[in-house]
């Protein structure tokens, strides 16, 4: 497994001096206190059937050139986790402005949580939450492998490093084993899906002419593509292009870069003179956009989080930011509930919520601007002029996250219906 947690005995009473602190340093208190107890992070390599890491996955550290984005309200997320300062020195880079191909956009300025977007590179951060999670008081164990999740009022990982079996028993078992996740198995829960004809193909650049404070998601509702250019703080910058399955290609291997700049060229024409002279400095692959996710994502000992919990689709760039919210909301549970089993519940309803509200928002965003029914294309007949008009017909849930309405009235107003 690429990245289980296993989370065991915090304190249940917290003095009034440390009511007063924040939620943070409250749990990080208890952690250390509980000596008893242990908080242990099993850190291993590839996931459980050998297969290539996958977008918004908990990925193999070394020798990976994921990037990553995460949108103003996934920013909010991590400032409330007290991790900014984690992000920021472990080569994260704040993009406060974002181009979706109506002129360029402050999202401090104008996005719900008044914050910047933040991109960084998956291996330095994930070296860096692993740093911090030890200044917390973790365990943290390299080169496991977890071979089995018994779930129960006791629950067990059963996992395996150096050739030596360990049967370690928890209090609370904390899944975030990606989108192919074995704990789901594991552990009993039932998948839900939600299939979609579209693939993301990503790739690292070199040689970009871009601006450094902006990244561009830009959507071609007349071929049904989408181009992402995200820079990072490195001078490098992560390269996105969805293209529908029925295209005459899979951007699969490096010798499809030229192919993979020409059609996002063609999708977003800006990229032209930007790609001119891009070149790949990690693998380009392509992958799946569908959705899979768990109805109420705890029992008996077991909380997936992330995609684990929910894989939304990465054409939104919506998943990094869900697993941060998961991580926070989990936290606030777990102090508020002394009864570990009342606050995983706690957690698993509160997901459930805003999950289905940012998958009714990427489906709307999904019907106007990529679908290429002839449902879909009536719509945007009467949208996209509207739109063009009065670019606040556009629901802003990308970027000020799930609190945003998702009702009715938003979706007749996005569509042209009013």
């Amino acid at each position: 497994m690429r990245f289980t947690s296993n989370i065991a005995g915090v304190s249940q009473e917290l003095n009034s001096d440390l009511a007063q602190q924040s939620p943070h340093a409250r749990l990080r208190y208890h952690c250390r206190r509980w000596r008893p107890w242990r908080l242990v992070s099993c850190v291993g390599h590839g996931s459980p059937r050998g297969e290539s890491p996958r977008f918004g996955a908990g990925v193999p550290i070394s020798g990976s050139h994921l990037g990553e984005f995460l949108s103003p309200w996934g920013t909010a997320e991590i400032r409330d986790l007290g991790l900014l300062e984690t992000f920021h020195s472990a080569g994260g880079c704040d993009i406060p402005w974002v181009e979706m191909g109506t002129g360029p956009r402050d999202l401090i300025a104008t996005a719900k949580h008044r914050l910047s977007a933040i991109s960084y590179s998956h291996p330095e951060l994930q070296e860096g939450l692993i740093r911090a999670a030890r200044k917390a008081g973790a365990e943290v164990r390299r080169g496991v492998t977890v071979r089995k999740i018994e779930a129960g009022s006791k629950p067990i990982i059963e996992c395996s490093g150096n050739g030596s079996p360990e049967r370690i028993t928890a209090r609370m078992i904390v899944a975030a084993d990606g989108r192919n996740s074995a704990a789901r198995k594991w552990a009993g829960f039932a998948s839900e899906r939600d299939e979609h004809p579209y693939l993301i193909a990503g790739v690292l650049l070199e040689g970009v002419s871009f601006r450094s404070d902006m990244c561009a998601f830009v959507f071609n509702p007349a071929t049904g593509t989408v181009t992402g250019t995200v820079p990072e703080a490195s001078g490098l910058v992560r390269a996105y292009f969805g293209y529908p399955t029925s295209a005459p290609y899979r951007l699969q291997g490096k010798e499809k870069l030229p192919l993979l700049l020409s059609e996002s060229a063609k999708s977003s024409p800006f990229l032209a003179e930007a790609y001119r002279n891009a070149r790949a400095v990690g693998p380009l692959g392509s992958f799946d956009a569908n959705d899979s996710w768990v109805d109420h994502p705890y029992k008996d000992g077991v909380a997936l989080m992330g995609d684990a919990a929910a894989t939304s689709d990465p054409s939104f760039g919506q998943g990094m930011c869900l697993v941060f919210r998961d991580a926070r909301v989990l936290r606030d549970a777990l102090i508020a509930h002394p009864d570990w089993d009342r606050a995983g519940h706690s957690y698993a309803e509160m997901h459930d919520i805003y999950f289905r509200r940012c998958h009714t928002a990427t489906r709307m965003f999904r019907t106007v601007f990529q679908e290429q029914t002839p449902e879909a294309q009536a719509i945007r007949q009467k949208a996209l002029p509207l739109i063009e008009a009065d670019p606040t017909r556009v629901p802003d849930h990308l970027f000020g996250g799930p609190e945003l309405p998702i009702d009715d009235a938003v979706r007749a107003r996005f569509f042209g219906e009013c």
